[in-house]
């Protein structure tokens, strides 16, 4: 049975290894940026960084660092735009928007994930069957 855990990162608690602890898995930073923004439509980067904690895909989630990062490269490969929001009050903030350029990336992440996601189930089996073989021949 996996024992619960506590995310180091603060996250919940977690049933099973936390992914934090697993090594340096890829945390799908840009997909996930994305793909965050495709579903605000035109967002500020606090609202993305808000809305990306609710897809990341490991334990770990994404820092609002790594999410300005994404942002910036994102929007230097033509995926998508910004322009300056200056209200009354308070500083101006960027506004981003997925340009057409931006909708064909995710459609080309959409069909990276999937072929990803069934080399990792392969992968997984491949785990779980040697351990548990493993484990027979320990026994």
């Amino acid at each position: 049975m996996p024992k619960i855990r506590e995310c180091r990162r603060g996250g919940p608690p977690w049933d099973g290894p936390c992914t934090c602890e697993m090594g340096n898995i890829y945390r799908f930073a840009e997909p996930v940026v994305l793909l965050a923004l495709a579903k605000l439509k035109t967002a500020h980067g606090y609202q993305i960084v808000a809305e990306v904690q609710n897809l990341a895909v490991t334990h770990a989630g994404l820092d609002s660092g790594i999410v300005y990062r994404i942002l910036r490269r994102l929007e230097n490969a033509g995926h998508l735009v910004s322009t300056w929001d200056v209200p009354g009050r308070g500083p101006a903030r960027r506004l981003y928007t997925v340009t057409p350029l931006g909708w064909e990336h995710l459609q080309e992440w959409a069909a990276v994930l999937e072929q990803l996601a069934n080399s990792l189930q392969k992968l997984a089996g491949q785990c779980r069957a040697t351990a548990n073989a493993s484990t027979a021949c320990i026994d």
